[in-house]
């Protein structure tokens, strides 16, 4: 897997197609739900991304949805097989607003204004560590440095 997949956008991604699929099937979660033998929160949460799905599962679905392209099936496997791992970002879940890096990472572009703050992409490691140590009251050395290490990725 690429070092900036995002598995948290990917899941998105994935469920919000499968969601599609499903409309254009004229299907209702409810029936897919009792098809497969499963609960209808459980559909809800795959097709909001909060729960991974297995390729199966996606094979499942698409034929259930009457999806006939097999590049799509593959592709759509494929992002199932990727949802599942997790990213770099995952060993600093325990900063704050750490599930913003994940979607960070994965972004096309990011817009930025920051009038007294040098951009983070700009930022030297020691700048970085500047504007750390002086935002962020209390910080021990190693949350520090943990968060530095983060900024710097």
């Amino acid at each position: 897997m690429a070092a900036n997949s995002n598995p948290t956008v990917r899941r998105r991604r994935l469920g919000a197609e499968l969601r599609r699929l499903r409309q254009v099937s004229g299907l209702k979660s409810t029936e897919v739900a009792e098809r497969l033998m499963v609960s209808q929160p459980k559909i809800s949460h795959l097709e909001n991304g909060r729960r991974a799905i297995n390729p199966r599962d996606v094979r499942d679905l698409c034929t259930m949805y009457g999806v006939a392209d097999q590049q799509v099936i593959a592709s759509l496997t494929e992002m199932a097989r990727e949802s599942g791992r997790q990213g770099w970002w995952h060993v600093y879940a325990n900063l704050p607003d750490s599930d913003y890096i994940g979607l960070e990472t994965d972004a096309a572009s990011i817009h930025t204004y920051e009038p007294l703050v040098i951009p983070g992409l700009l930022q030297t490691p020691a700048y970085a560590q500047a504007v750390i140590g002086e935002t962020i009251p209390l910080l021990t050395v190693e949350q520090a440095a943990a968060r530095l290490k983060v900024r710097l990725r």
